[in-house]
């Protein structure tokens, strides 16, 4: 029961954040996951995943997922269209665990990207620029507590007009 009014406690947060961001986005593809096999539409990570799709209204999701908290994960985002200059890599998760990103573009890692955060259900958001079209890809480390779940995507941020 006490898991129960924890999850609840969590999803009336997740809300509270979810009112300053916006409303729902419905263009969505789900890519499965390069590093962890975890990466899927379990039930916790369904609500992580339903905070990113209602922070980002209107903007174009190119990759997402969702799942159980693991010591390691991460996945890969294929070369996008050319007119794509950079994406916002977007990420929750729950459990109070610590997780660090890395970055890279390209195959190339992207030092100035690295991130760190905890798991508090809170939206950790990253702009990545795209020089030319390329893989984009994240890995994330966690440390503590792996009893949360997760939920991140990938949406075109900037894109060339003509």
């Amino acid at each position: 029961m006490r898991g129960g009014l924890r999850r609840g406690v969590a999803v009336v947060w997740l809300g509270a954040v979810v009112a300053f961001v916006g409303g729902c986005d419905s263009g969505r593809t789900t890519v499965s996951p390069a590093v962890s096999p975890s990466v899927s539409a379990s039930p916790v990570g369904s609500v992580a995943k339903a905070v990113l799709d209602q922070a980002f209204t209107g903007r174009q999701e190119l990759a997402s997922g969702a799942g159980v908290l693991e010591t390691r994960f991460g996945n890969t985002l294929p070369a996008q269209d050319k007119k794509v200059l950079s994406v916002t890599f977007a990420f929750t998760c729950t459990g109070n665990a610590k997780v660090a990103f890395t970055f890279t573009v390209d195959g190339k890692n992207v030092p100035t990207a690295t991130h760190t955060g905890t798991c508090d259900a809170s939206v950790i958001q990253q702009s990545l620029e795209i020089p030319a079209p390329g893989p984009v890809a994240f890995e994330a480390d966690v440390t503590g507590s792996r009893s949360g779940a997760f939920a991140y995507a990938f949406y075109t941020e900037k894109k060339q007009i003509s």
